[in-house]
């Protein structure tokens, strides 16, 4: 009893001293514990996407995992039966299989030094793949794996694709340079332009953890949420840009290009739907290096040459200067107080009006904008956009080279007609030719379709907007048949193609040699700008070559940049999602209403028929007989282009209900185009769901199915 008591005195005694005499500052420690500290929740990065929701650039968070072999000791010597070494050996071969590690190296790791603390296994660990190893170490019971959050890398489904488009981004660098928070910031292309909503703000919680480290559950501690950052969707269609791309990588490597630049635009919208731009050497960079590349089509500035012909002679065409037919003299020219000669690559004695730009004459534009005067020509320059940037808000865009009216020397109003002492871009270029195939409206470009949140909420809408209207539709109508004559038979002959319809212009401009006035006699621009089909214009694309060999004269635009159009408009065309030949194969259709035969003789029936210019084909089950039975039925609607069917009969068959029959074809796998080919060759009326390749049809295939019988198909 005595003992106990005393105990109980100094046991007292020592918990008094301890908890409130604190001689060995332990409040200190407990008041820290209690103080919570912040853990940083690093936000999302927003995607890119194309058009057709097609991922371009996404996300993935990059983890550290270490094992703690402490833990693996302790873990065997509390399961008698497990050996640390089969443990090791069955740790490294879980990681190894969802990782690119090797297990070898894994275990080299582990065995390194001694058998105890934490080692480093990798810094390159996807979410995915972290899950993964975390679910099969579970399995097994292993503990030891510790994960931290290593960073964020974007991934790039398509590879290089539009790679200067899209740019890069790189880790933010803090005012005081303590990377205390990870984030990240764009440096080029939509990455910078539109870094304010593509990254996102980063959110915190407080956390109080134990002596075991282990998070302690309060609800008075604060936290702010994250947002993560917005996703963009683009105008841009990922078939049409790796179009682009192919053939530009192809002539540059045909022609002997430095570089090669092409862009394609919707004329009535101003949506950029590819643009590009390829160096001679980009096949020798990393990925990274490229995506840190200016973006050419906003970027390179050039002297456009003879694709400025038909501004002047829109000008013309305004103020009825010139009619299409007047020939103008088109021989070597001495400008009058000045001394300059221009002269045209091929000499010409004359030319009409229409043909100085179908065969693209120096000679006769200089003629023609002197009637027209340099404050008409200045002003109308100015109206479609040149000298100053068009408003796609992109990263690193020119403004190109204009000069003002009053620096204007004695050369400039030639020059400048055809495309001489004036520097633009690609885009500038594209935006110019849009005016002229829409009637005139100047629309502003732009790449961005949407703006949405995390999600899938549509944050903003981007609409196309009119920026002022230049020319009217009746003289801008004549220019278009200019310019398709440059196709049909001028300086781009090699861009005709038998059923589209394509206008546009040529243009091989001289190239200024460095830290000189003078041009360079084997340095050039290659340029072919055009639209098609030419009455209602769907599309605008503009290629260019910088500097293309000169000895095998591929320089020369027709030889160059044409081809290369020509490619792109075929492979466009060519798209399953692309009804653009449909569209004008129905819009060319002249519709008919069948007459009423049933009833009359051969030759009565024949001669209707006649009249009417139908093709027609005659069942005769009697040759004496009557029209008794026909296809299309009387009064139905009809393409005049398909064949009449008549079926000729004894008189007593009159009431009879004569069936014209024929087996369902296999539509399945073949494009709208060869689809509908298939049925209007069998009369088969088809039901589209859809746009692409046909997946399903609702007849199947080699049933009976009667003329003029309609059948549901399904493309995707």
């Amino acid at each position: 009893m005595i003992l106990s008591i005393i105990f109980i005195f100094i046991w007292i005694s020592y918990l008094f001293t301890i908890q409130i005499l604190d001689p060995h500052n332990f409040k200190n420690t407990i008041e820290l514990r209690r103080n919570p500290s912040k853990q940083i929740i690093v936000s999302e990065r927003g995607s890119i996407f194309d058009r057709n929701q097609e991922l371009l650039v996404g996300s993935t968070r990059l983890y550290q995992i270490d094992l703690d072999r402490n833990a693996i000791i302790k873990y065997c010597k509390r399961n008698k039966n497990k050996q640390t070494s089969d443990v090791y050996q069955k740790t490294s071969k879980i990681i190894a299989e969802h990782t690119t590690l090797s297990q070898n190296s894994i275990l080299q790791k582990l065995n390194k030094n001694s058998t105890s603390g934490s080692i480093y296994i990798s810094g390159d660990i996807s979410e995915t793949q972290l899950t993964k190893i975390k679910s099969d170490l579970k399995k097994e019971k292993i503990p030891g794996l510790v994960e931290n959050f290593c960073e964020i890398k974007r991934t790039y489904p398509k590879n290089q694709l539009a790679a200067r488009l899209l740019g890069m981004i790189q880790k933010k660098e803090e005012k005081d340079n303590q990377n205390s928070i990870f984030d990240l910031e764009g440096i080029c292309g939509l990455e910078a332009t539109f870094d304010d909503e593509l990254s996102g703000k980063f959110g915190w919680q407080e956390i109080i953890n134990d002596a075991n480290n282990k998070r302690i559950p309060l609800l008075y501690l604060k936290k702010r949420e994250v947002e993560n950052g917005n996703s963009l969707i683009l105008t841009l269609d990922s078939d049409f840009q790796e179009i682009l791309e192919e053939n530009l990588k192809t002539g540059l490597d045909k022609y002997k290009a430095k570089n090669a630049i092409g862009i394609i635009m919707v004329p009535k919208t101003g949506e950029i739907i590819a643009m590009t731009g390829i160096a001679e050497d980009d096949s020798d960079k990393d990925d990274s290096h490229l995506r840190a590349l200016s973006n050419f089509p906003v970027s390179f500035m050039f002297e456009p040459g003879s694709t400025l012909k038909p501004i002047t002679a829109l000008l013309a065409i305004e103020n009825n200067i010139y009619t299409s037919n007047d020939e103008i003299d088109c021989r070597e020219y001495h400008i009058e107080g000045e001394d300059r000669i221009i002269k045209d690559s091929h000499e010409h004695e004359s030319l009409s009006f229409k043909d100085i730009i179908a065969y693209s004459s120096n000679v006769g534009i200089s003629k023609i904008v002197e009637q027209i005067g340099s404050e008409a020509l200045y002003d109308r320059m100015i109206e479609l956009g040149f000298g100053r940037k068009t408003g796609s808000n992109l990263a690193g865009e020119s403004s190109g080279i204009f000069r003002k009216l009053k620096d204007w020397q004695g050369y400039s109003l030639h020059s400048i007609s055809f495309g001489q002492e004036i520097s633009v871009t690609a885009l500038q270029l594209a935006n110019a030719y849009c005016a002229l195939a829409n009637d005139g409206k100047i629309m502003q470009p732009y790449i961005i379709k949407e703006i949405r949140d995390e999600n899938d909420e549509i944050v903003k809408t981007f609409r196309p907007k009119l920026l002022r209207t230049v020319s009217n539709k009746k003289s801008l109508d004549t220019l278009k048949i200019f310019l398709k004559s440059v196709v049909d038979y001028g300086s781009a002959t090699a861009t005709k193609l038998d059923y589209l319809t394509i206008a546009g212009k040529t243009g091989t401009g001289e190239k200024i040699l460095y830290g000189e006035k003078s041009y360079s006699e084997e340095k050039y621009t290659s340029v072919f700008a055009g639209f098609f089909p030419v009455e209602n214009p769907k599309y605008v694309i503009v290629v260019i070559f910088d500097e293309p060999e000169y000895e095998n004269y591929s320089y020369y635009a027709s030889i160059s940049a044409v081809p290369t159009f020509r490619n792109i408009v075929q492979n466009i065309i060519n798209l399953p999602q692309c009804d653009l030949i449909i569209e004008l194969k129905e819009k060319d259709k002249e519709f008919v209403q069948m007459p009423n035969l049933i009833g009359l003789t051969k030759e009565k029936a024949v001669e209707i028929l006649r009249k009417k210019n139908l093709f027609y084909n005659l069942i005769e089950n009697d040759k004496n007989g009557f029209v008794k039975n026909q296809y299309p039925k009387p009064k139905v609607s009809f393409d005049k282009t398909e064949v009449v069917i008549v079926i000729l009969d004894k008189e007593k068959q009159e009431n009879q209900n004569i069936k014209l029959e024929f087996k369902m074809p296999n539509l399945i796998g073949l494009t709208l185009r060869e689809a509908l080919a298939e049925a209007n060759r069998k009369k088969i009326k088809l039901v589209i769901n859809g746009k692409g390749i046909i997946s399903s049809q609702s007849i199947s295939e080699g049933s009976k199915i009667r003329f003029g019988e309609k059948c549901i198909i399904t493309a995707n």
